[in-house]
């Protein structure tokens, strides 16, 4: 049965391999979590990116930057002369490969007594346009290609893992982010979001796409994340995250889990205000994304009574994923010089759940 006093981790996890991830959860968390992910053993974009340079129907169409204070570079791929969209196909990522060899691990766990008997594995994958955004098709032939290759991903694990077992989480990302830019674009320095386009009910279709094909007795939850991690000087206007999820939501043919939503130390009472205009479905949960390493116990205790003027139920989570292991490019956003940009590391990783429990414990 569900409890008020929940926290949630969208995906990564900087530890390696993935029985180390569920060890460090089930013994920071325990039964706070009700899903535990693997942490995202074989990677996250870089699967689905391996993929696109080895299909030959793509060559390689330039680089652009997708943050440049981090220095990130992306490499577009175009289709090749001769190639028909019509004949395109997309993946297999490996996606779906690298959640059955977690779940093993996670079932022998739970049989132990390791992890807790109610908890169930959390399978987190990319949505459609996260997973595909460095192709250079338009939107309306991208998506339904892209939801068709996160969906071949997922009935690969639907059919291997028992429905009780398992929760599935959709991480709009990229999906949006974008919408982010076209509302505000002279707020961001964000070249990469010239060089794709989709509206946001072309993404919310494909989002929802997916998810209606999922089997209702599977939980379902979604990730929507925000630009500020990539281009923090643009703030975060919590309208278009809440636009985007009730875009998606309502669409939705069959029963949702939850749904996590990020906020920004710098946001006050009337940024929380917009979660009175989120509709979630029939018991579904929000989380809220306002753990952060920089202002650790008091600054969750501050966000948590802003989010209460807005919103009596909720759970916790940190803005995005934890890490990825060692640091990866995850592990500190240093030429921000933010400290509430800070993930977790290994070394910090009991410091980052037991910021966890202690903001779980103030919580309704």
């Amino acid at each position: 049965m569900a409890t008020p006093h929940e926290v949630m981790f969208v995906g990564s996890v900087p530890l390696k391999p993935a029985v180390k991830v569920f060890e460090a959860l089930a013994k920071g968390v325990g039964t706070l979590a009700p899903r535990m992910p693997d942490g995202e053993q074989a990677g996250w974009l870089s699967m689905a990116r391996a993929s696109f340079a080895a299909n030959p129907a793509f060559e390689p169409g330039g680089e652009v930057a997708l943050e440049p204070t981090a220095h990130r570079m992306l490499t577009l791929y175009r289709l090749k002369q001769g190639f028909d969209v019509k004949d395109l196909k997309l993946g297999p990522y490996g996606y779906g490969r690298n959640a059955l060899e977690s779940y093993d691990v996670f079932k022998k766990l739970k049989a132990a007594g390791t992890i807790p008997k109610t908890t169930r594995f959390q399978f987190t994958i990319p949505g459609p346009g996260t997973s595909s955004f460095v192709l250079q098709l338009p939107g309306e032939q991208l998506l339904p290609l892209a939801r068709e290759a996160i969906w071949n991903e997922l009935k690969e694990v639907i059919d291997h893992v028992p429905a009780g077992e398992l929760a599935i989480q959709i991480d709009l990302g990229m999906e949006a982010e974008h919408e982010e830019y076209l509302r505000r674009p002279d707020n961001w320095d964000q070249p990469i979001h010239r060089h794709f386009h989709w509206t946001l009910e072309q993404m919310a279709d494909s989002a929802a796409w997916v998810a209606n094909r999922i089997p209702a007795e599977v939980q379902l939850g979604f990730h929507i994340c925000s630009i500020w991690h990539h281009d923090i000087k643009g703030g975060q206007d919590n309208n278009v995250l809440v636009d985007a999820a009730n875009a998606v939501m309502s669409r939705l043919t069959r029963p949702m889990t939850y749904i996590h939503i990020p906020v920004i130390p710098d946001h006050a009472e009337s940024d929380y205000a917009v979660f009175k205009r989120l509709k979630l479905p029939a018991a579904a949960k929000l989380f809220i994304g306002l753990l952060n390493l920089g202002d650790g116990i008091e600054g969750a205790r501050k966000r948590i009574a802003l989010a209460r003027t807005a919103v009596s139920d909720f759970g916790i989570a940190l803005f995005c994923g934890l890490g990825h292991a060692p640091e990866g490019r995850m592990g500190m956003y240093r030429d921000h010089g933010v400290p509430a940009l800070r993930r977790a590391t290994p070394d910090n990783l009991d410091e980052v759940l037991k910021l966890h429990r202690e903001a779980a414990a103030l919580l309704p």
